[in-house]
């Protein structure tokens, strides 16, 4: 955030760019963090090999499509799938048939940090993400000012933040991507946070720095260990809450740049984002749970049932199941499905609600 009483933007002060934070305030907020991320590592190890791979497949679509979400850009889910699944299958990267396989691509290349980020992998991202798009610049830094505005048609007191001049961004991106690689000390998603705030405060491409900043946080945390859960997506339900953290990490404290307030959101965040992730897990584990308990009382077409309730989430288990929609979904008649559902739950696997007649459901009790 500019100090008008001494410059007009962060890194026109004689701290840039030395960014710092408040150990002690932070301190807690970190020990959140670490723990969620650690249970939900945890939680994923005990599960078999192809729930892993589905939650995988999950979380990085999730992450992608949540990411451009942020910045109002509509990805299809389904085309999104399709080129992680591709991907995963270790398809030969030198065919990029598709946008969407490009921009899994960029993903693919942040979760892999098998060497040190450089400006010619920032570059070549830039390009993935803006393929077959007509944009200024693409794969290359801004040739041009930038002012990151309120709104499309800003005003003279609408501009939130003055990004650094085109001839600056070479040296500051070396000063950048030098701390990414020599910083060793510092917890990993504090250095997660500091990377993607300093890198944001730059914005050295013309378009798509807010999605290339999301994997470069993927990236910090895949040197040590990949995330285990789709940020962008918390990061979605709280954007207001992360431009605002944004700015007010940009405070000038003299010798440093107090980032603190961006720090604590983010741990905040990521903690929140683990507390999902928890759920979903979770849930995978009564799903399996559920089944090996039930394998001896379960006919085909009940299994097919259940599993097709399963496959749709929390949500639609939680919502249950009523003779007609059992109907439905196999094509029996209804008393056989009443009586399918009879059975399921004189063995436990249902439990059936107050309400008789037609409006019985029938609910899939879960620890």
């Amino acid at each position: 955030m500019q100090d008008n009483r001494i410059m007009s933007w962060i890194w026109q002060s004689r701290a840039w760019p030395r960014f710092d934070y408040d150990r002690t305030a932070v301190e807690s907020a970190l020990a959140d963090a670490m723990a969620a991320i650690g249970e939900i590592r945890g939680l994923q190890r005990g599960l078999g090999a192809e729930d892993r791979e589905t939650i995988t497949l999950q979380m990085l679509v999730q992450e992608v499509v949540a990411s451009f979400g942020i910045e109002g850009v509509a990805l299809q889910a389904s085309e999104i799938e399709a080129s992680v699944i591709a991907s995963l299958k270790h398809r030969d990267r030198n065919t990029l048939d598709r946008r969407s396989d490009a921009i899994v691509d960029v993903m693919m290349k942040a979760r892999a940090a098998e060497t040190k980020l450089t400006a010619a992998d920032l570059k070549n991202w830039h390009g993935l993400l803006f393929r077959g798009i007509e944009l200024e610049d693409r794969g290359e830094w801004r040739s041009f000012d930038l002012d990151i505005v309120r709104s499309s048609i800003p005003g003279k007191d609408d501009v939130l933040f003055k990004a650094p001049p085109p001839e600056t961004l070479s040296a500051e991106m070396d000063a950048f991507l030098e701390w990414l690689d020599a910083e060793k000390d510092l917890a990993i998603p504090i250095r997660a946070a500091l990377a993607h705030l300093w890198f944001e405060s730059i914005h050295p491409f013309s378009d798509g720095n807010g999605r290339i900043g999301r994997a470069i946080i993927e990236h910090v945390f895949a040197r040590a260990e990949a995330l285990p859960f789709a940020l962008s997506t918390q990061i979605e339900k709280d954007k207001r809450g992360y431009y605002d953290a944004l700015q007010a990490g940009r405070r000038d404290a003299g010798k440093t740049i107090d980032a603190t307030p961006f720090v604590l959101w983010f741990l905040q965040t990521v903690a929140s984002a683990a507390q999902t992730a928890r759920r979903d897990t979770l849930f995978l584990v009564q799903r399996n749970r559920f089944f090996v308990t039930h394998r001896d009382h379960l006919s085909a077409r009940q299994r097919e049932v259940l599993e097709r309730l399963f496959a749709q989430g929390l949500a639609r288990i939680d919502d249950g199941i009523s003779a007609r929609s059992y109907a439905k979904i196999t094509g029996v008649s209804g008393p056989t499905a009443t009586r399918d559902l009879t059975a399921l739950e004189r063995v436990g696997a249902l439990q059936r609600s107050e309400a008789g007649g037609r409006s019985t459901i029938y609910r899939i009790p879960l620890d």
